[in-house]
């Protein structure tokens, strides 16, 4: 029997040790969530013609988000009076949790995916539908009504986006005859990229994971010019940062995933690597969504939830409609 420093060895130089803790796992989340957060600003000043500090860093603002983990970091921590802790400290940690889970299932190249499940799909989704308790239990346990209110507009919002999401990618899955991500991909080697015949889908799916995301225009549970932050409003600079962790991670995650379902994955011409196939798709999703932050203006409550539970969701079933004559034919008149 191998002594305990032997088998520690073994376990840190294993190959699904490296990928849980280093790629695609902990840390190269860590890594694109801070390039994300100064790409974003890069992007939306590029796009809006703003003018930021030319001080704070000699490389484009690079160091711009050291300095704002620095600041975070070193404010005081407080709860606020009468709030449930453990809910409160607990919910943003869980939030984090669950968006690295969903970055576990998405395959990145032939072999590098940490756990390929043969309902794949389906527990990407499972995942992402504990988003809305997360944001309510967060509002409510700040003992705070306008954390509690932005908690309940999270929950209205996610709900009903979280349906026409499901039922948009389901095409996919009447199509490939797959709920497995790399059998996805597998399939697409073959007949093509999924989002030619299910572009309705492509569309109702990045519409609906914006809104899943809570980012511009979508972004009515914070709303940060009208309600002060919403159901992020009481929490204090380490926690507050732990709260903004999970949202690029989960548009990190979305990408990769909306990459794998209707442009091939890490499929591409052999002269380029698979993985850089799929980093070039996700990241050209990644700049789309953030475009949206740039271009459209805020929507109101009542026209989100609308547009939400009524025309997302009848175009969705009309794409379910779609990937059924796709699969069974045009029946013969």
């Amino acid at each position: 029997m191998p002594d305990p420093i032997t088998q520690i060895i073994q376990l840190v130089t294993s190959t699904y040790f490296l990928e849980i803790v280093v790629f695609p796992g902990l840390i190269s989340i860590a890594i694109l969530g801070a390039f994300f957060t100064w790409f974003e600003r890069k992007l939306t000043a590029r796009v809006q013609l703003r003018i930021g500090p030319s001080y704070s860093s000699p490389a484009g603002g690079i160091l711009q988000g050291f300095a704002d983990i620095i600041k975070l970091l070193f404010k005081e921590l407080i709860i606020p009076e009468g709030a449930d802790r453990f809910f409160f400290i607990m919910s943003p940690v869980t939030a984090l949790i669950i968006g690295a889970a969903l970055l576990g299932l998405i395959p990145f190249a032939p072999g590098v995916q940490i756990a390929n499940v043969e309902v794949g799909l389906p527990a990407f989704l499972a995942i992402v539908t504990l988003s809305p308790t997360l944001v309510l239990l967060a509002g409510w346990s700040a003992n705070s009504k306008f954390p509690f209110i932005g908690g309940l507009r999270a929950l209205f919002q996610q709900t009903a986006y979280e349906i026409p999401l499901w039922l948009s990618a389901l095409g996919v899955v009447m199509i490939t005859g797959t709920l497995n991500l790399t059998g996805i991909v597998q399939f697409q080697q073959n007949n093509g990229w999924l989002i030619l015949p299910q572009a309705l889908g492509a569309l109702l799916f990045i519409v609906t994971s914006t809104a899943e995301m809570e980012r511009l225009p979508f972004d009515l549970p914070e709303a940060e010019s009208e309600i002060m932050m919403g159901w992020q409003a009481e929490y204090p600079g380490p926690l507050f940062m732990l709260v903004q962790g999970p949202a690029f991670i989960k548009l990190y995650a979305f990408a990769a995933l909306f990459s794998t379902l209707y442009l091939g994955g890490y499929l591409g011409p052999a002269i380029i690597p698979p993985i850089v196939w799929f980093f070039l798709k996700t990241i050209v999703i990644i700049v789309a969504v953030m475009l949206f932050r740039s271009t459209f203006p805020r929507v109101r409550l009542d026209q989100l939830l609308r547009q939400g539970w009524t025309t997302l969701l009848t175009l969705s079933i009309v794409n379910i409609v779609i990937a059924y004559f796709i699969v069974v034919g045009v029946p013969a008149i």
